[in-house]
């Protein structure tokens, strides 16, 4: 795939990854759609990346909004080459019974309905126009190992990719590309909390500084291998992980040695604890 003048809409692409995304394939000639729950936002990365960037504020929990998203990068590119469902919320650190049933509904709202909406209005154009590809976020949660702790997050993280490759399997006669897309764990501001929901994942959380300097890529390592991906990779369905292979072993070696050596760490963190959800049903 040749991204120069590629029509690309990226949700959640105000920050973090999704803005490293938008910066990077806007580099490579893409007509990037940016997209945030605020339109001030959205107005200023647009601002930042330049012609022939545009974008439209969008809610992703809400169905007419994505659908308005779509219909917004048609009318300003003709058409969507790629979909990224890059839009994503995690709550605060804490065990998964911690949280009120509100909180898990608003993170599964935005996360899982938000790539359910996306996939709708994707693949609604690129029936329409014999082709396109369509980019579901994995992450921590997706191999369905325990991902405390940031359990509720980890959950919609799995449920996106049986997800994703249902879907891939159910429409493998259409002719659009399915990448799901793990980028690791990065250095956002999604990860720089200082407050934790309940003792159970306290002792977890004060060695966290120690993973991330391990494990944590700045988000423009995987936005680079993003974009490689779509334009170099020709199979109909992918699943990519960033952490993998011998870059896998060399971050888990250092997470190991920093285990073992007091003067490798950085200092353990301190967090305010939140009092927990207590159901009523006593």
């Amino acid at each position: 795939m040749n991204l120069k003048d590629a029509s690309v809409v990226i949700t959640g692409s105000t920050r973090g990854f999704g803005r490293a995304t938008a910066q990077v394939l806007h580099d490579r000639g893409g007509r990037v759609v940016v997209s945030g729950r605020r339109q001030e936002d959205v107005d200023r990365v647009v601002t930042e990346l330049g012609e022939p960037a545009a974008g439209l504020a969008c809610d992703v929990s809400d169905a007419d909004q994505v659908y308005a998203l779509s219909r917004f990068a048609v009318e300003r590119n003709g058409r969507i080459d790629v979909w990224i469902n890059n839009a994503g919320v995690s709550p605060l650190p804490g065990a998964v019974l911690d949280f009120p049933p509100e909180t898990a509904e608003a993170v599964f709202r935005v996360n899982c309905l938000g790539t359910l909406h996306g996939t709708h209005a994707a693949m609604h154009h690129m029936r329409q126009q014999g082709s396109g590809t369509i980019v579901n976020l994995y992450g921590r949660g997706s191999d369905l190992r325990p991902a405390s702790p940031s359990g509720l997050y980890g959950a919609t993280k799995a449920w996106i990719t049986s997800f994703t490759r249902t879907f891939a399997a159910e429409y493998a006669d259409l002719p659009v590309r399915i990448i799901g897309f793990s980028p690791g764990m990065m250095t956002t501001d999604m990860l720089a909390v200082d407050q934790v929901v309940g003792r159970r994942i306290v002792e977890t959380m004060r060695r966290f500084p120690m993973a991330l300097e391990a494990l944590g890529t700045p988000p423009e390592v995987p936005a680079v291998e993003l974009a490689d991906l779509l334009e170099r990779s020709e199979k109909r369905f992918v699943e990519y992980r960033q952490m993998r292979g011998l870059r896998k072993a060399r971050m888990l070696a250092r997470l190991i040695w920093m285990g073992m050596n007091k003067r490798a760490r950085p200092p353990e963190a301190t967090f305010e604890v939140l009092p927990p959800y207590e159901p009523p049903v006593g």
